[in-house]
């Protein structure tokens, strides 16, 4: 369970999942944004960790946007802020884990290596 703005750190979500969980609840209160672009920014985020990690993720909100992410970050249901209700929505749980949930950020770090080690193989090439 992550609490507000946690959604939005990769590493604390990737580390809940790496042990052990099997869906994603995040728990929000997004009525500080009012009605600024900030809530959907905020929702985009959390689907981003859904993706990352192959998991659900129910997101409920006081005023912001409610919903319902399946592991490939499409909203299946969602309510629109402002609108006290409920939302009865499909999830499910997931034990499998995405490479990016086994190693976090070091393939980024080793496609950073290899195109710096091809800029500079490239460069040592054009002055021989």
């Amino acid at each position: 369970i992550s609490i507000c703005y946690e959604a939005i750190f990769p590493d604390e979500i990737r580390r809940a999942v790496a042990d052990g969980a099997r869906l994603l609840i995040n728990l929000s209160n997004d009525g500080w944004f009012s009605h600024s672009a900030a809530g959907e920014q905020h929702l985009a985020m959390a689907r981003v960790r859904a993706v990352e990690n192959h998991r659900w993720l129910l997101r409920a909100t006081n005023t912001g946007l409610t919903a319902s992410v399946d592991p490939y970050g499409r909203i299946v249901a969602v309510l629109e802020p402002d609108r006290r209700a409920a939302l009865a929505a499909p999830y499910g749980f997931r034990g499998d884990l995405t490479l990016y949930t086994r190693w976090g950020d070091w393939f980024a770090y080793l496609c950073v290596a290899v195109a710096v080690g091809v800029l500079i193989g490239s460069a040592w090439h054009r002055k021989s």
